[in-house]
């Protein structure tokens, strides 16, 4: 069992602090390669493609393989589909996963002070840990086993430098992915060696003594390729005011060095011909400055631990012109500790309590993919999962008393398959349905239809059908505290959704969407209390009917100059009280502008969006927002550097975030303006 006084003692110091014996030695081992690796000969890399100089068109034509499993156009995917690639990520300052799909029409964010979670057309509530979207990695699944929740902060996997695009799915995608994929996924591309063809130095300061550094070695060798990184950060955090907790005992709700954020991590990617592995590791320490779960406010010993790991295997071949054979397996672990001080009254003494979740598994896939005809593509795959280990553990450290020591494992298997039929040359049919088998609650099977229709080139018109489901997790089938229990009666999640998409490139320049949609959820899974016991227990308590219509606009013309424009009028209800959902706004706009200042090396970049009222827990509501970030960004800075400065929150609005079931707070405070400056050195 993992010794929870060990890792108290680590976190009485600032995380990240700069300690040698606090970096792990795979971490040494890394930056001795990367050091090893730059003696070696130069090789010539494979040339990849500039976007800092592509047309709208051409990145409108960007090649996505998310939709369908598959290489294919934007145009052609069976979804509204957004590309936010390593160059824009540059331009505007984007720091986190998170920070870039605030960015994406219809995607909101909201942050509780330990973990982002993603709200898209108007579902997103405070506490979900994003159960409800599938995030990847180069195809690979991130959801953890036993939460199933996806990391997007500080506690990504992948340094967002290391980042080559990101492929936003809107929409159900259970016929492709299975569980999870219920709103929409998120794949992140990673970049290869090649793109980085040398060493890169990366270091940045910002506000709230926050530092970072990176370093990253990439190369394209005659038989292999390879990259390797390893980052390392670290955030006092914001003093941050709750007038929930204005009184002397609570330090007047002033929460003093409790907000504390810090991550290392380690990538690599290796390949070999048509065989690639990659490896990962992220380990992040936060401070909780809410004092949720009615812990003591303003101690800065009330945080939590979370570890990841990855390591996957594949392997891609083309078999004359109509064979693709894709073969992958992989093993996955993560792990999860928090600790809480809390006291029965306000003149007791304080208790410390642990809450540990770890998770392994292992699985494997294979897809096929076959062209019939010349107007038939064929797409099938087996998939499997086994989760080793399910474990979790509640107690109290002093005096000792266990709640809960659960250790479970499962397993899952799934067939699924996908037709793209062109009926006409300017028809075509998009047919997908999958299978999943869950040793715990049983089967699900889920359809899509998508019928495409082109009257002319650069015109797509999408008519759109599919279902989800979402399988309870260990967490809510089997978790016990002191005050919440599981239940192994849940009954999986389901989601039925049907679209109409519209998708015009007016010019070479501008390219506008607009798409309305129904969403039709059941069986959320949710808190409620149980009168016989008096714990609440997880239940499936909630139907949801969510509308909603999204206009978008993007515009780029040959000078560098880029705007982009969305509007999302969304109405998401309780159909039993036909009330608007926690966390919903009805109205969401986005405006950006990239201005070059000096054609092709220096350019001025805004991102500012507005979010309308949302209801709260206590059924007030959170005020309607406009936030507003700048940013100037130098690439090739001396031929070898780039530089950016940022200022986030410009105008340095006060707002906030609905608070969840575990906050004694409404509402939560968001950071006010602060800064962040950038250098990344190549050679």
């Amino acid at each position: 069992m993992l010794r929870p006084m060990r890792l108290l003692r680590h976190s009485s110091r600032v995380p990240g602090s700069p300690s040698l014996a606090a970096v792990p030695r795979p971490f040494l081992v890394l930056i001795f390669a990367a050091f090893c690796l730059t003696l070696c000969p130069r090789a010539a890399a494979q040339q990849t493609p500039d976007l800092s100089q592509a047309t709208l068109e051409e990145l409108m034509n960007i090649k996505v393989v998310s939709a369908s499993k598959h290489l294919q156009s934007a145009e052609t995917a069976p979804s509204l589909v957004t590309v936010v690639t390593a160059y824009q990520i540059q331009k505007h300052g984007y720091r986190t996963v998170a920070d870039i799909l605030r960015s994406v029409g219809g995607f909101y964010i909201t942050y509780d002070r330990l973990y982002s979670s993603v709200g898209m057309r108007g579902f997103g509530l405070p506490d979900d840990s994003n159960v409800r979207i599938l995030v990847l990695l180069d195809g690979h699944r991130l959801n953890d086993p036993v939460r199933n929740g996806a990391y997007i902060g500080t506690d990504f996997l992948l340094d967002i430098d290391l980042i080559d695009r990101v492929e936003v799915i809107r929409g159900p995608s259970s016929s492709l992915y299975g569980t999870n994929a219920f709103l929409g996924v998120v794949n992140i591309i990673s970049k290869h060696g090649a793109q980085l063809n040398g060493v890169e130095l990366s270091s940045e300061a910002g506000s709230f003594d926050s530092y970072k550094a990176r370093i990253s070695y990439g190369k394209q060798f005659s038989a292999f390729e390879v990259l390797l990184s390893g980052s390392y950060y670290t955030s006092r955090g914001e003093n941050l005011f709750f007038p929930q907790f204005n009184n002397p005992l609570d330090n007047f709700g002033v929460a003093e060095h409790a907000d504390d954020d810090g991550f290392r991590s380690l990538f690599g990617e290796f390949a070999i011909h048509k065989l690639v592995m990659r490896a990962g590791y992220v380990y992040r320490e936060k401070g909780d400055p809410t004092a949720s779960h009615l812990t003591v406010f303003n101690d800065s010993r009330n945080r939590s631990f979370n570890l990841n790991r990855t390591l996957d295997l594949q392997y891609q071949n083309t078999f004359g012109a109509d064979w693709d054979l894709m073969l992958r397996t992989y093993h996955d672990s993560s792990r999860f500790d928090t600790f809480y001080m809390w006291r029965q009254s306000p003149t007791a003494e304080t208790n410390l309590s642990y809450d540990n979740a770890r998770g392994a598994w292992w699985g494997g896939e294979m897809k096929l993919i076959h062209t019939f005809f010349g107007n038939h593509r064929i797409t099938g795959g087996l998939e499997w999962r086994d989760n080793l280990r399910e474990d979790q553990v509640n107690y109290d450290i002093a005096p000792n008393v266990v709640c809960n020591n659960d250790r479970r494992s499962s397993w899952l298997a799934a067939l699924y398959g996908q037709d793209e039929f062109s009926l006409t040359p300017k028809l075509l049919l998009n047919l997908g349905l999958r299978y999943d088998y869950y040793s715990t609650v049983g089967g699900s099977t889920n359809p899509r239809l998508a019928l495409i229709y082109h009257p002319q080139e650069g015109t797509a018109l999408k008519f759109l059908y599919g279902s989800a489901f979402r399988a309870p997790t260990a967490y809510e089938l089997h978790y016990r505290s002191w005050t919440l229990k599981g239940n192994p009666a849940l009954h999986p999640e389901t989601i039925r959704s049907t679209e109409v998409v519209f998708e015009r490139a007016v010019t070479r320049q501008l390219r506008l969407s607009a798409s309305a949609y129904t969403n039709s959820l059941h069986n959320l899974i949710g808190e409620e209390l149980d009168p016989v016991d008096g714990f609440f227990i997880f239940r499936n308590r909630q139907n949801v009917l969510s509308r909603g219509v999204q206009i978008e606009a993007n515009a780029r013309w040959v000078n560098g100059l880029e705007a982009t424009a969305s509007y999302n009028l969304q109405r998401t209800t309780d159909t039993a009280t036909h009330r608007s959902l926690i966390n919903s706004p009805l109205h969401l706009l986005k405006l950006g502008a990239s201005v070059p200042v000096v054609r092709n090396q220096l350019f001025a970049s805004l991102d500012s969006w507005y979010m309308s009222r949302r209801r709260t827990l206590s059924g007030s509501s959170v005020g309607g927002f406009p936030v507003v970030n700048f940013t100037l960004f130098s690439r090739n800075f001396g031929k070898h550097a780039d530089v950016s400065a940022s200022l986030y929150n410009l105008f340095d609005k006060n707002y906030a975030d609905p608070g969840a079931e575990e906050h004694t707070q409404d509402w939560l405070q968001q950071d006010g303006r602060n800064f962040r400056v950038k250098l990344t050195f190549r050679f």
